[in-house]
Order: C-alpha cells, then structure tokens, then sequence
C-alpha cells in the first residue's frame, strides 16, 4: 500500500507556468492548471531536448526559451518530468544536494541559465556534446543500482525535497526515484543519439 505523503506528493499541484501566465497546461502524466501566478504547492523538475539550432535560436531570442516551455499545442509537448524526485535523483547520483563534480552533477540541475523565470527560475541548458557526456555517465547506472543508494536518514538531514524520505515504506520510495531516473537516463540517451541539447527546469 502506498504511503500517505507519497500519495499526497504524487497528487498535489502539478505544474505551475511562469509568473502573470493564463496558460492551460498538460503535460505527460500531469492534469491541467490554470494559473494567474507561480504556485508554491509543489516543484517538479522537468526535461527538454533541443536542436542545436534551436539552443543557438534561443541564445539570439532569449523570450523563445519560454514560448518552446510553454507551447500553446501542449498536447505535442516532447519533454519529460519526473515529478518531485528530482533533487533526490541528483543526490543519489552525485552526493551533494545542489552541486557535484563531472557530468553526473549536470544531469538533473546546475549548467548556465537562459531565458527568463520558468517557474522556479529561469531554465538551464546542456549543449550536445555536454548531453553526450551526461548520457555516457548515466548509461552505466542502473535504476537498481541508484535505488541501492537509497538513504533516507542522509537525505532528510540533508533536507531533499521533498523531505519524505523516512516514510515507512522504503520500497516505494526508491520505487518513485527510480521510475523518474529511468525516464532521465533513457531520455538523455535519446537525445545524445540525436545530437540535442537539454534544457532542464523546475516549476
């Protein structure tokens, strides 16, 4: 049976779209918000390949950022999101709440920021060839192995969010990391086999 907080935080706010915004959002695995301001119900982090040309389109047009983030097509809408287990997929994969060395720590959160507020701050970016290193990192660490990290005492005093992580049910938990990092890792070996970019973002 699955624990309460989890539930709660797997039913809570979805997605919250940049500040002042009217926009009705849906993207996998989420149910429409609209909204008139940022929300502070929850904090998802959220995924994105892009074309080469596309990042260097963005670099001249910073306001693209925002309008690829929120299409007004959202049901064509390529990213992928791994709900709230996004800081703790960075800590289980690098060590440090925020930061870390080599491409491990690029692959959830960190890398140069480019257009304006996303939802919690602007996105980041990876370039292909830094998506290809991420994917090359990544590749060899299973979900099962990541959930073999798992260590909740660590993580609560370290305060990831979403600091459920001494809940009763161990199992699901890593249950819950490890479906979002099976999602990140097979989508950034997508996206080095395409030669994309990455934008990478919380809202």
């Amino acid at each position: 049976m699955e624990c309460p907080r989890l539930t709660r935080i797997r039913s809570g706010g979805r997605r919250s779209a940049p500040s002042n915004c009217r926009q009705s959002w849906r993207p996998k695995r989420r149910r429409h918000v609209t909204c008139t301001r940022k929300t502070t119900m929850s904090m998802i982090g959220n995924f994105l390949q892009i074309t080469p040309e596309q990042l260097e389109a963005m670099h001249a047009d910073p306001a693209l950022v925002t309008k690829t983030l929120y299409p007004e097509d959202v049901d064509r809408y390529p990213g992928i999101d791994v709900d709230k287990a996004w800081q703790a997929i960075h800590f289980l994969l690098v060590g440090d709440p925020w930061k870390g060395d080599g491409p491990l720590a690029l692959a959830v959160l960190n890398g140069p920021e480019i257009g304006d507020d996303a939802g919690y701050g602007p996105a980041t970016y990876l370039t292909p060839e830094e998506v290809r290193d991420v994917a090359a990192a990544l590749e060899p660490i299973t979900p099962e192995q990541l959930g073999q990290r798992f260590d909740p005492t660590a993580m609560m005093a370290q305060q990831i969010y979403p600091e459920i992580w001494d809940e009763d049910d161990e199992e699901e938990l890593i249950e819950y990391i490890t479906e979002g990092y099976q999602e990140v890792r097979s989508y950034y070996l997508d996206a080095a086999a395409k030669g994309n970019a990455m934008l990478k973002y919380v809202n």
